[in-house]
């Protein structure tokens, strides 16, 4: 089975550069973190676990997928939102004080007058000082994949579609790796 690093290098997407520096400069803290605090691949290094499971998941499905009925997105641009969707996670269950931990680790949001760690948002900051760092950027379809990786929730609409086929594909694979496979895998990152 491949790991996270070796997934990453089989892209053919020139993104995969800066994906495979930002794992490598944050290789220790992804196999440190858990892929969630109880959930899925609650283990140390399970987000890395969790993160090539979601990406192995992702290759075997759209190259059926798209052999049935050809797809509107690359695998390259899903293996891409999947290594971020959960971006924040290594920095919410790393190690406190780490060399590593985020500057928006504590930081509080205020949202209609309450106030609260957001981590939904922290991710977004995340991903915004990784896109300015590394030199990438992301296309409107990949980050209406990354709003809606869990899901469409409150923002779901009866006569509106509001995630696109490739949110629908990355919820997908981590709704399989979260809770089929939530329990295997250990030391598969």
């Amino acid at each position: 089975m491949k790991t996270l690093r070796e997934l990453l290098l089989g892209m053919e997407d020139p993104r995969r550069v800066a994906l495979l520096a930002i794992y490598d400069r944050h290789r220790e803290l992804f196999h440190y973190a858990t892929g969630s605090g109880h959930n899925h691949q609650a283990w140390e290094g399970g987000y890395a676990d969790h993160i090539a499971d979601c990406i192995r998941v992702n290759l075997l499905t759209w190259e059926a997928l798209n052999a049935y009925r050809p797809l509107g997105f690359t695998a390259d641009s899903a293996t891409i939102v999947l290594f971020f969707h959960d971006i924040e996670k290594p920095f919410r269950y790393g190690p406190v004080g780490h060399a590593y931990c985020w500057p928006y680790r504590n930081r509080v949001y205020h949202i209609g007058g309450e106030e609260y760690a957001a981590w939904e948002f922290v991710k977004n900051e995340i991903l915004a000082d990784l896109e300015s760092l590394y030199g990438f950027e992301l296309t409107e379809d990949e980050h209406n994949a990354l709003r809606y990786t869990h899901g469409e929730g409150s923002d779901h609409q009866k006569l509106e579609r509001v995630s696109c086929p490739l949110a629908a594909h990355v919820h997908h694979c981590d709704n399989i790796s979260a809770r089929i496979y939530h329990d295997d895998g250990r030391g598969q990152g």
